[in-house]
């Protein structure tokens, strides 16, 4: 024993002094996570590493181990002669290795590492490689490291993976096939095959530029991913690995039948990892079914990795809830009032996996009986416990009433899990004011307090109703006289429908800037913005109003009253005027007598006209609309009016020009698509004056009530100072508000004529979880940080992001989600989904209010500045942000790159 013991020391200070990069081989190593001596991992591979599935799967099988240092250092190139150690070890040889006790004399051409020498003397036997082959391709090999120490090819690699599954053959049927990738000239012909059948098999792929790359090296961590991948089609697996078809799963053990219908159970480690055969990523273990082919490894009973190998289900099986349990004769009698029979050693677990006994299964609970299709038994040999019979008064939110199918799903208060129920035909239900009510009357996103009797609702009571808006469109075919409701032919859905109007119902008439609810009339085309059944904001799509730009008095007849202009493109015009007439000159309201000896014959007026009678009569003093044409070589200017008319001026002088947030601008900053006003002269003949219109959403940084000025931020981060002296502020429910109503960090929709702002919009977004997701009529129910519940419907003008930042699909959100959502300056609905990560707290800084996070993996973001309004909470307790300290769990979501909630 001392000599094995001073021989294999010796051994090993050969390989330390001569070799110094290369893999350590001793089979007990235990550097990195280890359970017992069992390698898990390794110290320089991260759990979010592309390949630590493979090389955790490889390293318990013993195929695979570190350097003397413990680290496995997955980029490094893998040496031909580690290939084939790997390779031999794959197959089971490890035993024709040990008990070789000749020592092979390789040719001058193919030099070893005596670490290496009996697997490469193995793999020549058992014709992973030939000294032909090697011969031919040594002669063509400039390097000057000997062969055992070359970097490993592609190509080669695909060549030794495939002969190590026996499925050389295979290899040499497509041995004459052309690959598809791009540098498919660049592979060897004798490669091909090997290459063709390594793809096929799903052993290598290329890369994302299209190309294989046969003569590149093949990094330690890829080398894993070939062998791994490679197994499934192994005749023989490795000694630690175990194929078959899922019988149990509990907590703590994992049960496996065989081709045979032998079975076989293992302990489960607490540190077993999951993974299924779509990708590499880790899986839940819930995904896991029975009868599911997998393959586990173990070492002494325990198994550390499991993968699905196929998720096909061969189950026979029977759901619903339980009439009956027979115990002495074992017959399950379920509500299709069929009695089934159950084996003696039927397996009783719950949806988590958690193992019951027999006796534990209550009448009443919803189960799944289940026996396998690949051995023939006439017998159940599991029950899943999916639900037991729910006695319960809860609080909590609905998250989604099918009235076609009575049920009802809700978000319970307490435990923040969503639980669904049918609902009794005879379900009580009251609203706030505790009076009867019905099920027309709920709605998504209403908290309630519910009572449930085995398994169904029984009473609901509204406690606060949400806030549900949608928006409609139709034809106004009725105004009630008392303008309390509207009546509308619909352009979807049921054709009339009635609606009430809000108490402060807004009206928008493009081109009119006061339009009230009077201002409307039968035949208009409506939008109407409904909230909780009432109208809050009407909009007239058809435009009732007509404006006529820059017209031209051709006459006026006092006695008739009769007046006739021609527009800007020689169409003429004739109304009759009445003393309800507005009539304005230079920003004075004038008397109706005043008209005919002020707007002469060749004067240019602006008419606001509806339904062929003028309503208002302005000099022409100032045109508004969108340039469309600039050209500063003939000095010409183009401005489509809001009603389409088009408008060419001359620029006799260079006119002065303002821009939002930019001084002593001139016309060079113009561009066609600016929204402008032209002021022009005393007669009507020289543009003086252009200035700019601009509506854009900005968020607040800084609020200096004092000087009545906040600064703010645009899309592209650039800031600006803003006074909003004698400035309209108008909060999100239309009332006037000032400038202290205006939070940090928050929005505010100005608009600018030129360099002055004229109104401010508040714009609080509405922040919180969801609580449900409808993609057909795309909409999201919102718990707010407040627990006010929230029906938005984005309808189809709508843009999601991921963290304010890349394109996000509707689709992609689910429950649970931290969005922001909003309406930008041209109204689009904007929902923005938080950014969600688990991270460890490091501390808090109250002096720079940020939190400051421990690093899980290199280029981690560390620190963080806190949304002044974010939500902090232990469940549902709400908690301060000083009470984080270092070592607490948190899932933490940004949006803008700032925290505006932390769960503990």
């Amino acid at each position: 024993m001392r000599n094995k013991k001073l021989a294999s020391a010796i051994l090993s200070s050969l390989i330390v002094t001569s070799l110094a990069g290369t893999p350590v081989l001793a089979a007990d190593s235990t550097n990195g996570t280890s359970t017992n001596n069992v390698k898990l991992s390794f110290p320089d591979v991260k759990s979010d590493y592309w390949g630590i599935r493979h090389i955790s799967k490889l390293a318990l099988e013993g195929i695979i181990e570190g350097y003397e240092d413990g680290a496995y250092r997955a980029e490094n190139s893998v040496s031909q002669q580690d290939v084939l150690i790997m390779a031999v070890r794959m197959m089971g040889l490890q035993d024709e290795v040990n008990d070789m006790t000749s020592t092979t004399v390789f040719p001058d051409f193919m030099l070893v590492d005596s670490y290496a020498r009996n697997y490469v003397a193995v793999a020549l036997q058992k014709g992973l490689i030939t000294n032909e082959e090697e011969k031919e391709r040594s002669a063509s090999d400039k390097s000057k490291e000997k062969w055992g120490q070359r970097k490993a090819s592609r190509e080669w690699v695909a060549e030794i993976v495939i002969r190590a599954i026996g499925k050389g053959a295979f290899a040499q049927s497509l041995s004459q096939t052309q690959t598809t990738f791009n540098d498919n000239n660049n592979i060897s012909s004798t490669s091909l095959g090997y290459v063709n059948a390594a793809v096929a098999l799903k052993v290598v792929d290329g890369f994302e530029d299209g190309t294989f790359q046969p003569k590149g090296a093949v990094t330690r961590a890829q080398m894993a991913a070939f062998l791994s991948r490679s197994q499934k089609d192994l005749t023989s697996l490795p000694a630690h690995a175990k194929k078959g078809y899922l019988t149990t799963l509990t907590s703590g053990t994992i049960g496996l039948m065989d081709k045979d219908g032998n079975t076989s159970t293992y302990k489960l480690s607490p540190n077993a990892v999951f993974y299924g055969n779509k990708n590499d990523t880790a899986i839940d273990p819930k995904e896991l079914q029975e009868t599911y082919e997998v393959s586990i490894v173990e070492v002494n009973g325990v198994a550390y990795y499991v993968e699905i190998v196929k998720d096909e289900l061969q189950l026979d099986i029977q759901e619903g809830k339980l009439l009956k349990l027979n115990m002495s004769t074992l017959k399950a009698t379920l509500d299709d009032f069929e009695s089934y029979d159950l084996a003696t050693d039927v397996a009783v677990t719950d949806t988590e996996g958690r193992g019951l006994s027999l006796g534990d299964i209550v009448t009443g609970s919803t189960i799944q009986l289940r026996k396998s299709k690949i051995v023939k038994t006439d017998k159940y040999t599991s029950i899943i416990v999916k639900q037991v019979p729910v006695n319960k008064t809860a609080n909590g939110a609905i998250q989604n009433l099918n009235k076609d199918s009575a049920q009802i799903t809700l978000l319970d208060t307490e435990s923040g899990q969503p639980e669904s129920y049918s609902y009794s035909s005879a379900l009580v239900i009251t609203s706030t004011d505790n009076s009867l009510a019905d099920l027309n009357s709920l709605h998504v996103g209403d908290t309630i307090e519910y009572t449930v009797k085995n398994s169904e609702v029984v009473k609901i009571a509204v406690k606060k109703q949400a806030d549900v808006g949608v928006s409609i469109e139709g034809t106004l075919k009725d105004l009630s006289d008392d303008k309390t409701y509207l009546t509308i032919e619909k352009t979807t859905g049921t054709p009339l429908a009635s609606y009430l109007l809000a108490d402060n119902v807004q009206v928008q008439i493009n081109g009119l800037a006061t339009a009230s609810i009077y201002d409307i009339a039968p035949g208009d085309q409506l939008k109407l913005d409904v909230l909780n059944n009432k109208v809050t904001l009407i909009t007239v799509t058809n435009r009732s109003i007509e404006n006529l730009y820059f017209a031209k008095i051709d006459s006026y007849n006092p006695t008739s009253k009769l007046l006739t202009v021609t527009d800007n493109s020689g169409n003429p015009h004739a109304y009759k005027m009445t003393e309800n007439v507005s009539i304005s000159y230079a920003g004075t309201t004038l008397p109706f007598a005043s008209f005919s000896t002020t707007f002469t014959t060749g004067k240019y007026v602006d008419l606001l006209v509806s339904k062929n009678n003028v309503t208002q009569v302005k000099m022409s003093s100032q045109l508004d609309g969108t340039l469309t044409q600039l050209n500063l070589q003939t000095n010409d200017i183009t401005l489509k009016t809001d009603s389409g008319q088009s408008l060419t001026f001359k620029l006799q002088y260079a006119p002065t020009v303002e821009l939002a947030n930019k001084s002593n601008s001139t016309l060079s900053d113009l561009k066609v698509g600016d929204g402008v006003s032209l002021i022009l002269s005393y007669d009507q003949n020289i543009v003086t004056k252009i200035v700019t219109s601009k509506i854009a959403l900005y968020k607040t940084i800084l609020n200096n009530s004092n000087a009545k000025q906040i600064t703010v931020t645009d899309e592209a981060n650039t800031s600006y100072a803003v006074s909003l002296d004698n400035v309209p502020i108008i909060k999100p429910d239309q009332s006037t508000g000032t400038i202290a109503d205006i939070a940090l960090d928050d929005y505010v929709k100005l608009t600018f004529k030129g360099l002055a702002v004229i109104r401010a919009e508040i714009v609080t977004p509405i922040r919180g979880k969801v609580t449900g997701v409808n993609p057909a009529n795309s909409s999201l129910t919102i718990q707010d940080f407040t627990g006010k519940s929230q029906v938005i419907n984005a309808g189809t003008n709508f843009g999601v992001k991921l963290n304010g930042g890349s394109d996000y699909s509707f689709s992609a959100i689910k429950v649970g989600d931290r969005v922001q959502v909003m309406k930008d300056a041209s109204d689009k609905l904007m929902i923005q989904v938080a950014a969600a990560s688990k991270r460890e707290v490091d501390n808090y800084s109250s002096v720079v209010n940020q939190m400051y996070l421990k690093a899980t993996a290199a280029g981690d973001k560390t620190s963080y500045s806190l949304f002044p309004r974010a939500y902090y909470h232990k469940g549902t307790d709400i908690v301060g942000p000083a009470s984080f300290v270092s070592g607490d769990q948190v899932t933490i979501y940004v949006l803008d790159n700032k925290i505006v909630e932390i769960e503990k």
